[in-house]
């Protein structure tokens, strides 16, 4: 289990991904950004 305060990074991190995520128009990378998101989604049970 992760700490609130854990929490609180993953889910910035998050953030920063979907922005990264929706302003990228090169599409390996998008797939890697969007690889990351299902991590860390995964870590705190989205």
């Amino acid at each position: 289990m992760i700490s609130p305060d854990e929490m609180v990074i993953f889910v910035k991190e998050l953030e920063l991904l979907h922005s990264e995520y929706s302003k990228c128009i090169d599409e390996n990378i998008r797939e890697k950004i969007y690889d990351d998101i299902l991590f860390f989604s995964e870590i705190i049970k989205i």
